[in-house]
Parts: C-alpha cells; structure tokens; sequence
C-alpha cells in the first residue's frame, strides 16, 4: 500500500495595519505611570495609584506651587501665611 502524503502550503498572512499603532503614536505624556506607596502608619501595607505622565507632572508642580518660595510652607507654627 502505497500512501499519498499530502504537503499544505503554509502562506503567512500579508501584513495589516496594527491596530496598535494609535497607542504607539500618542503623546508620550499620555502613558500611564504606576507607582507603588506606602501606607501611612504601616510598615508593610502599600498602595498602587496609577496616572498619566501629565497628571503626575501636574500632581508634583502643585506641590511645589504650595510650598515653595512665596507658599506658606513651613508655617505651621503660626497657623497663618506670614505671619
């Protein structure tokens, strides 16, 4: 018995558009960053807060708006700005 072996062409499939690629493309301030906190209080307890580039960027300046020079930073003796 003679058998017949039969061979299938394997095609790879023509490259398409991936739709991936707006992701890729967008603004790199667009790309969300997660960071790892400790809970207050705790020595083992954390948190994750995930956030875009921008939202992080926007977080830290007003911050630094707040206490940094001209802010009332370092005031808490006083209670009040200045005074």
């Amino acid at each position: 018995m003679a058998g017949t072996v039969q061979v299938q062409a394997q095609t790879t499939p023509a490259p398409q558009d991936n739709p991936d690629a707006p992701e890729r493309m967008a603004d790199k301030d667009d790309r969300i960053v997660c960071k790892r906190f400790q809970k207050i209080g705790s020595l083992v307890a954390t948190y994750k807060t995930c956030k875009t580039v921008r939202e992080w960027r926007r977080e830290r300046e007003g911050i630094r708006s707040t206490t940094g020079a001209g802010g009332c930073g370092g005031t808490a003796e006083t209670g009040i700005c200045g005074g």
